[in-house]
């Protein structure tokens, strides 16, 4: 990330926090010199993440430090920090690192005259980085809200003054919350630490509530204090691998998040609420695989859906395109409805003899379709599967025992979608356990958001905005 400085872009210093997985949700880590303010309940972590932002900063980063205590003495941050293997005694006698314990009072009136022991230490080290633990005790010094907003204020225009990116840990006591306190509004950066029950058991969490000026993931991460610190496990995965070769579902940034479209064999499930305009994604879908010489396949129960898809493509400037696929053959519509009335088993078993549901002679049909598929001209099937269920609810068992195997046989792809308001929960989650790929689509709020829940080469996004647009594809999607 960049800064536009005199008409130029200037790349953004940054400060790693050194803790595994928080960088990630930081982009790199803190802006250099901002104040971040590590705030939470007794036993939650801060502390400790003190502790490891220096270790790490020296060790890691030639970046000394300073760790200021109003409530330990030295040697509890000494035995603290070398339970994780962070020998500070040593680094003090290198000169990388000051353990100081004082009093608030004291490091106020130092740091703010710009003279004393303290800027004395910094100045003596070349600290890059401090942690005071903790702020809350300067509450003290101020007889009401708006001059401890004013106290806060100048420690921290102080730190900053003398080069340091500080981490200022605040203990919030029972029943206090966040956004009561002047530390928020003052400081640039804030992680909220928490431990929250999870099935009868009490685990950690971090979330980043503001970071000024700079990208970050405002997602709720669980964390744990392991044998070497803290290590954020974010709620998202980047992909394992990137396809070589992958069918675009239309939509280039959708693809981009799914780590370059859907892999061949494959079936993807759009969970979409019915707020969305479904047929965006529908008609983007026709028009990649058109555009790629390919067939699309369809299964409907209504047998007025080309006339319906003609319809909805005029609005989107796409009717042409879509009658020129009908009229090439590269666009099938294989309706249940119009299938024979009836097959007979053989009549070797008249006791066994009963006309075979519609449903079976579309599925037979849809098969014939794949047949026709080659690798140059590869099988991309839509199935609307809120509609089929509603249409037939065996027919929707049915196709789903059917279509993972065609996939495989010949190397097509599946772009399923689903209402999962209007279809029964046992029916969703069998749908869900099938499908290669997740993908939800959801309102709240009068906003549109996105994430892609499950992919073959194991993509986990954060929830991102979709805007629609008056311009092809007719989706935007905005990353935090």
């Amino acid at each position: 990330m960049a800064a536009m400085i005199g008409g130029r872009q200037v790349p953004l210093q940054r400060v790693p926090s050194g803790v595994p997985g928080l960088d990630t949700l930081l982009y790199g880590g803190f802006l250099e010199g901002d104040a971040v303010l590590v705030a939470g309940a007794p036993g939650t972590g801060k502390s400790t993440l003190g502790m490891q932002y220096l270790y790490e900063g020296i060790t890691r980063y030639d970046e000394p430090g300073f760790f200021i205590t109003f409530e330990e003495f030295p040697q509890q941050i000494y035995r603290d920090a070398l339970n994780f293997g962070w020998d500070f005694r040593s680094l003090e006698e290198a000169d990388k690192l000051k353990v100081l314990f004082t009093s608030p009072d004291l490091m106020y009136q130092d740091i703010k005259r710009h003279e004393g022991i303290f800027p004395e230490m910094i100045r003596e080290i070349g600290a890059r980085r401090v942690v005071v633990d903790s702020i809350t005790h300067f509450q003290r010094l101020a007889a009401n809200a708006g001059e401890l907003r004013e106290i806060i204020y100048s420690l921290i225009n102080a730190l900053k003054r003398e080069g340091l990116t500080p981490l200022l840990l605040r203990e919030l006591m029972e029943g206090e919350a966040l956004g009561t306190v002047a530390e928020e509004y003052t400081a640039d950066t804030v992680l909220y630490l928490t431990m929250d029950r999870i099935e009868g058991q009490r685990m950690r969490f971090l979330e980043i509530l503001k970071s000024r000026g700079s990208r970050h993931v405002p997602a709720k991460s669980l964390f744990f204090i392991q044998e070497e610190g803290l290590e954020v496990v974010p709620p998202f995965q980047e992909a394992f691998f990137r396809y070589q070769e992958a069918i675009s579902v239309g939509v280039p940034d959708i693809d981009a998040m799914l780590g370059g479209g859907i892999p061949y064999g494959a079936l993807y499930l759009f969970e979409i609420s019915p707020e969305l305009h479904q047929e965006i994604f529908e008609l983007n879908f026709i028009r990649e695989t058109l555009g790629a010489d390919d067939l699309y396949i369809e299964l409907s129960a209504n047998t007025t859906r080309a006339e319906k898809l003609l319809e909805q493509a005029q609005s989107y400037g796409m009717r042409d395109e879509l009658q020129t696929g009908l009229t090439n053959d590269l666009l099938r519509i294989v309706h249940v409805a119009e299938a024979e009335d009836a097959l007979t088993l053989p009549e070797s078993e008249p006791d066994e003899e009963e006309p075979l549901p519609a449903f079976y002679h579309a599925l037979e049909e849809l098969d014939n379709v794949f047949q026709q598929t080659s690798p140059a001209h590869r099988g991309r099937l839509l199935l609307d599967v809120t509609r089929l269920f509603s249409a037939d609810e065996a027919l929707f068992y049915e196709t789903l025992a059917l279509v993972p195997d065609l996939l495989q046989r010949y190397r097509g792809v599946c772009l399923a979608f689903l209402n999962p308001e209007a279809v029964p929960a046992d029916a969703c989650e069998r749908l869900r356990s099938e499908a290669d790929g997740i993908v939800r689509l959801w309102t709240e709020g009068g906003y549109k958001y996105i994430q892609v829940a499950k992919t073959v080469n194991s993509v986990l996004t954060p929830v991102s905005t979709v805007v629609e647009t008056n311009s092809p594809p007719y989706l935007k999607i905005l990353h935090y």
